[in-house]
């Protein structure tokens, strides 16, 4: 396919401030427009087009923050991972955070793909603040909300912080689908390791309890007194394991059944609704522990010097524009932003102790030419925040006044580009509408009709490539190791044995099938890395044989 690639250092483009995520898939492209006016002029004249592509980036860099041509929320804004709370300077890719998954409106543990951190600069940013929740993000920031419907199941859908709506609840919390199925402990360690770093409940239900689990949990030994209960060093030193200096592990509360979880609450809450404790790491403990059994939770300091008080909430969810007692105001923010990505696209944020689930290129001018943007394998920033992995980004030089109607260079220049990093980026065959992922009216109505008919080319059959004699791509990456067995294993291996490579057609991709993966894509003079994505997979059918 020929395509009419003008490379960043053609164009003259800024060196990029960081570095790029690397983007070794997509399901295919989100097409964009520019937006704003677009003059006429640039049909007739190629260097206003290159002006414009250099003023996009200067904008993104400059304007946006970002860290090259392609939303977040504050510095106070705190992270939940397996080991706690944390902040975005402690934040690493590779951290296990709480995720919401949107579809089914369970929480998960997922792994941070990306800690996206912009630099400090004057923005305007969305703060809600109330007695029940503080935030303050960029309007663009997104949100999975629900949206209730009396006799059905909530409609679930993703907004932005401008665009949130008078119905649209929040999520606080959610049930975890991650809880282990099998006990590790005792119910009797989990009643005791709840009532000692509680402080001991003195009521009658909770002493008699704890009588009736001292013996099975730390053995005999233990005594009680007018204070409470004395155990022996040695049980001590048992308890200490799973709850240092009294405080439960993050790890114990883990490996808690969701059973179990329930009796932690019950052997110290008791009856009610809220904690107080001296003890801040202890708090955080127990505030932990609600988030996991699917209820909200929030922490606040009494007064200084009163301790700290967890409080378990009553909704799962709240309405914003509902809240009497919640104001949003827009205000002007000079501080760092950030926001993690991950696979759900979605994170549990505490911010002032509140706590709620929260979210995470090509340009074409009219004269068929395409501009590299970010380039191949690489993570754009303009499909909305924690979409990004899911598609490439192609852009094409018109806006929402002047030149609105993409010209036939454009669509063509759109999917030239498209074909070019289906070829070399491992895109997949998907081609959307920046607005089917994000709620923007991106890429303009013309072109995204033009999207919604399936993309087609400019005069029929003029300059599209021949339809592709291979079989659709499987879905998935073939790769060793570890051993992936599967029919489209077996239909690959059964075609390059007939290109004549010595291989048995078992549908075991191994080591044997790396090997002939990498003498081919060698041949081919694409990248070697012995994987069988969407560019191999097309080539072992379509390749000339030699």
């Amino acid at each position: 396919m020929a395509i009419d690639l003008v490379m960043r250092r053609d164009w003259l483009a800024r060196p990029p401030r960081g570095d790029y995520t690397q983007l070794d898939s997509t399901k295919g492209v989100k097409v964009h427009y520019t937006g704003g006016l677009v003059s006429p002029g640039i049909v007739t004249d190629h260097d206003q087009c290159v002006a414009m592509v250099r003023s996009i980036q200067g904008y993104h860099m400059d304007g946006n923050g970002w860290i090259d041509i392609g939303y977040c929320a504050d510095e106070e804004t705190e992270i939940l991972t397996r080991q706690g709370w944390t902040s975005y300077t402690r934040l690493r890719a590779g951290d296990m955070v709480l995720t919401l998954d949107h579809g089914t409106g369970l929480s998960r543990w997922q792994p941070v793909l990306e800690v996206c951190v912009f630099p400090a600069r004057p923005r305007k940013m969305v703060r809600m603040e109330g007695a029940g929740h503080s935030s303050l993000t960029t309007p663009q920031h997104r949100w999975p909300v629900e949206r209730r419907r009396a006799g059905a199941d909530p409609e679930r859908s993703w907004v932005t912080t401008e665009t949130m709506g008078h119905a649209d609840r929040i999520a606080l919390a959610a049930p975890c689908a991650d809880l282990p199925g099998e006990a590790k402990w005792s119910d009797a360690v989990v009643e005791v390791v709840a009532w000692f770093a509680a402080g001991g409940r003195k009521d009658p239900i909770g002493v008699a309890r704890m009588r009736a689990a001292l013996t099975p949990a730390v053995g005999p030994g233990w005594r009680e007194t007018p204070d409470g209960f004395h155990l022996p060093a040695e049980a001590w030193r048992r308890l200490s394991e799973v709850a240092p200096g009294g405080v439960p592990g993050h790890d114990f509360l883990l490996s808690l059944t969701r059973a179990q979880l329930a009796l932690f609450m019950e052997a110290s809450f008791g009856t009610r609704n809220h904690l107080t404790l001296e003890d801040r790491a202890a708090a955080e403990a127990f505030m932990f522990a609600v988030l996991l059994t699917g209820a909200p939770a929030s922490l606040r300091e009494r007064a200084p010097g009163g301790g700290w008080q967890v409080r378990i909430g009553r909704q799962r969810s709240f309405a914003p524009h509902r809240q009497r007692r919640l104001s949003i105001t827009r205000e002007l923010y000079h501080g760092e932003i950030w926001c993690p990505r991950t696979e759900n696209q979605s994170w549990l944020a505490r911010r002032a102790g509140t706590v709620y689930f929260t979210g995470n290129s090509y340009v074409c001018c009219p004269h068929r030419t395409v501009f590299e943007g970010r380039g191949l394998h690489h993570l754009p920033a303009a499909n909305g925040s924690g979409l990004n992995a899911g598609h490439y980004a192609v852009l094409g030089l018109v806006g929402n006044s002047g030149l609105v109607e993409p010209p036939d260079g454009i669509l063509h220049g759109i999917l030239d580009a498209v074909q070019y990093v289906q070829d070399y980026g491992r895109a997949g065959r998907e081609i959307k509408g920046h607005r089917d992922g994000y709620s923007t009216d991106c890429p303009g109505e013309p072109l995204y009709a033009w999207v919604k008919r399936g993309a087609p080319r400019p005069g029929g059959d003029n300059g599209t490539p021949k339809p592709p004699t291979a079989p659709p791509f499987p879905g998935r990456l073939l790769k060793y190791p570890p051993v992936m067995r599967g029919p489209d294993v077996r239909a690959w291996q059964g075609q390059m044995k007939k290109r004549g490579y010595t291989l048995d057609v078992d549908g075991a991709y191994g080591a044997e099938s790396r090997e002939v993966c990498l003498r081919f894509q060698r041949e081919q003079n694409v990248p070697a890395d012995g994987i069988v994505g969407p560019v191999t997979w097309r080539l072992s059918w379509e390749a000339p044989l030699t």
